[in-house]
């Protein structure tokens, strides 16, 4: 607080400090903004894009961790914001921490439009160059990924003053559902765990695996996919085998 004669100036402060794990930075994604600089995208839109990306994934806004917006400098004819970010989970759902990345990218994508009007910035397509060349082999999926390479200089807005650290691209290969070993080469049991409960069966398959239920009980027939998508909840035996 300054003090000028009869006159008092007084400002308030907040400090918020997010430390960035590697988790974080391998189930986070890159979103590119059109037309947008890092003081406008600061003030006023920041708030409007976190409150956006809450929206479509249906998260807390806390939830949605921003930890770099950067200028695209391999695009010249255009002013193009990279905005990176990773969205944390409630405690325990599919046993981690982080939405991942290639679930965070299709449904931001898919909801563009949504995350547009909220935002009031256009999302441009995602940028994802490094795995056009398919490194990956035996039905492994190429992700591109994001590793801590330095921290940057202070970015300066109206009200905020935000410290981005500069990751570098990355890749790497994940084995398809169901499929664990270097080359994806062992297939795991899916049914070790007992995930249809203790009244239901379970029937391994490529990739997953199908719960049905035993005799003398009824209900509905359901798969790890459902599962992994929220299409039932996260135990659903008690649900869905009943006694008859």
């Amino acid at each position: 607080m300054a003090i000028y004669g009869i006159h008092s100036v007084t400002a308030q402060c907040t400090l918020q400090v997010t430390i960035i794990t590697d988790e974080m930075l391998t189930n986070s994604i890159t979103l590119r903004l059109e037309n947008m600089s890092q003081e406008r995208f600061l003030s006023p839109l920041l708030a409007l894009f976190l409150e956006g990306v809450a929206t479509v994934l249906s998260a807390p806004r806390d939830h949605v961790v921003l930890f770099n917006i950067q200028n695209d400098t391999d695009v010249q004819a255009a002013q193009i914001l990279n905005v990176s970010l990773s969205v944390s989970l409630p405690d325990g759902i599919h046993g981690g921490h982080y939405i991942p990345s290639e679930d965070l990218q299709e449904r931001l994508y898919l909801n563009r439009t949504l995350l547009a009007a909220i935002s009031e910035q256009r999302v441009l397509p995602f940028d994802d160059n490094i795995c056009l060349r398919e490194p990956c082999e035996n039905y492994m999926r190429c992700v591109s990924v994001l590793k801590f390479d330095s921290s940057a200089p202070f970015i300066a807005s109206d009200t905020i003053l935000f410290r981005p650290i500069h990751p570098v691209n990355g890749l790497r290969c994940r084995c398809p559902l169901g499929f664990t070993g270097d080359y994806c080469e062992t297939e795991i049991d899916l049914c070790y765990s007992n995930p249809c409960g203790n009244n239901g069966h379970c029937q391994s398959r490529e990739g997953g695996y199908t719960c049905e239920c035993q005799e003398g009980y009824t209900g509905l027939v359901w798969t790890s996919m459902d599962v992994l998508h929220g299409t039932i909840g996260l135990d659903p035996s008690v649900i869905f085998c009943l006694l008859k």
